[in-house]
């Protein structure tokens, strides 16, 4: 006679996140086949309970100007205590610039600065700055402005001894702070060179003054080490001795000051980065970028680079166009991980991602509005809890927030299609089960979820909305619901869980299960 046997147990939340790299029947546990616009961890209580993604605010109402935010940042200053009560008087100056225009903005609004319409290029995506004792320095290609955040006011950069880089017209389009110079590359007819101001003086470009000095300015066309040995793409300044040169296939590292013996060593002869500032440094020092070829890597300093996506997500990472996406990445503190931001450069959906460093897991996004993909980004250092996110500057002039102390529960009024696979359900040997009840808890105050239940012959099938036999659909509420008791049957079994309801958000607490199965063993496969 057919033996049945009974099991029960709690499905987790799929905490290592997306996993493409292996078959549907050897999905790894604790991971899912599928999802978008999810976390592992809630970012408003700050538990470890699954649920979607927080969503987008605007940071102020009004548009800094018409077209894409092409750069932000900020200039924090101190001063004295005004009395008892205030541990430090921290002054901090947020900066944009959209289709060209400089701009001061707060939560309230816009102040463009004096001189700032029109200061800088509106023909390029992105625009990079750096700031040098309170004063902030663009490079666009074909400008040359700086911005005084205290007084916000554009002014000319000009050099008080030499003369600030160019070649043939071109002007540099990277820009960073390094030892106290101020470092530019990126000029499109010399792109192996590199600029370095002099030691705490942006205005001073001059390489051959009359007393050689271990401060004075330097380029790699003077300099012992020479220029770059591949093309400039990125620049990273790391240590005060470590600034990182990524080419377009190469990594080098630029060990001590050019005018003290400073020597170029190779850290990988097959990987660089795309163009800009495809990277993001975690507070404890450590280094990721996007690769020229594709996925997202980990670096220190001195070692080689380590591939984070190629065991999970390999083939979404490496089918990007170099040449018509902007790669962006920025950290978060609130969710120990950071964003990677694939935004076409002519507009058009595209799917973002998240790295959770906690559980080295990836998180996929979507923005249902493509405006929202941003150009620009920028972790802002508020003084406030609710002040420390991530900025995104927008393709139609808005600057957006994550916001963190509410369950996501829109993207600026727009519904976010969130949504998770758990399983698959299988037991060991692939014996037929049929699933006899489920009972899950949802987060108090959480919205409703719609869920669904998949049954097939395969994993792979299952999976599939076009193959999958969809045993029955239902809808779970914030708090524990009632059993469900109606059955599934196949070897795989899924359930999704989905909401895609405007200003909704929901978290995750347990779902509990009851297969039953013939002449197999209880061990759990997954």
């Amino acid at each position: 006679l057919m033996s049945r046997l009974r099991t029960r147990f709690d499905m987790p939340w799929p905490n290592l996140g997306l996993v493409e790299a292996t078959g549907y029947e050897t999905q790894p546990k604790g991971s899912t086949v599928e999802c978008q616009n999810v976390r592992a961890w809630e970012p408003s209580t700050g538990r470890s309970r699954g649920g979607q993604r927080a969503g987008l605010a605007k940071y102020l109402s009004a548009r800094t100007a018409d077209g894409k935010v092409q750069d932000m940042g900020q200039v924090v200053a101190r001063a004295v205590p005004a009395n008892q009560n205030e541990v430090g008087a921290r002054t901090v100056v947020s900066y944009s610039v959209t289709n060209g225009t400089v701009a001061k903005f707060t939560t309230s609004g816009t102040t463009t600065a004096t001189n700032g319409s029109g200061a800088l290029s509106t023909s390029v995506p992105v625009i990079f700055s750096s700031e040098l004792f309170g004063v902030i320095y663009f490079a666009d290609g074909s400008s040359v402005k700086q911005y005084t955040a205290s007084t916000n006011t554009v002014a000319a950069w000009t050099a008080s001894s030499g003369s600030l880089p160019v070649d043939s017209g071109n002007e540099p389009r990277l820009i960073e702070t390094w030892r106290g110079r101020i470092v530019q590359s990126g000029i499109s007819s010399d792109p192996h060179n590199w600029y370095m101001s002099a030691v705490g003086d942006a205005r001073n470009w001059n390489y051959a003054p009359t007393t050689e000095t271990a401060t004075q300015a330097v380029a790699g066309n003077n300099a012992d080490c020479g220029k770059s040995p591949d093309i400039v793409n990125c620049m990273v300044p790391y240590s005060d001795d470590l600034l990182l040169i990524f080419g377009d296939h190469s990594i080098w590292q630029l060990t001590g000051d050019p005018m003290e013996g400073g020597r170029f060593d190779l850290i990988s002869d097959t990987i660089g980065a795309p163009f800009g500032r495809p990277f993001c440094k975690s507070p404890e020092g450590m280094i990721y970028f996007f690769g020229s070829r594709g996925g997202v890597y980990q670096l220190v300093p001195g070692q080689k680079p380590v591939n984070i996506s190629e065991k999970q997500i390999p083939e979404r990472l490496n089918a990007y166009n170099a040449d018509t996406t902007s790669v962006r990445m920025v950290w978060s503190d609130v969710e120990r991980g950071f964003y990677v931001f694939l935004t076409p450069l002519a507009g058009g959906a595209t799917t973002n991602y998240f790295y959770d460093v906690r559980n080295q897991s990836w998180w996929p996004d979507k923005f249902a509005t493509a405006a929202h993909n941003p150009v620009s980004v920028h972790l802002f250092d508020g003084d406030l809890a609710a002040d420390r996110t991530v900025l995104l500057g927008g393709q139609d002039g808005y600057i957006r927030k994550f916001d963190y102390t509410t369950p996501g529960v829109s993207d600026d009024g727009v519904a976010i299609d969130s949504l998770v696979f758990l399983g698959p359900i299988q037991l060991k040997n692939r014996p037929k089960l049929m699933l006899t009840s489920l009972q899950a808890a949802m987060a108090t105050g959480s919205s409703d979820v719609d869920f669904a239940v998949y049954a097939a012959e395969t994993a792979e099938l299952a999976e599939s909305a076009v193959s999958a036999v969809t045993a029955f659909t239902g809808v779970w509420s914030a708090g524990r619901n009632k059993i469900e008791r109606r059955r599934a049957l196949g070897h795989d079994i899924y359930v999704k869980i989905r909401n895609d309801d405007a200003a909704e958000g929901w978290a995750f607490e347990f779902l509990g299960i009851e297969v039953n199965s013939f002449n197999g063993p209880r061990g759990r496969q997954w």
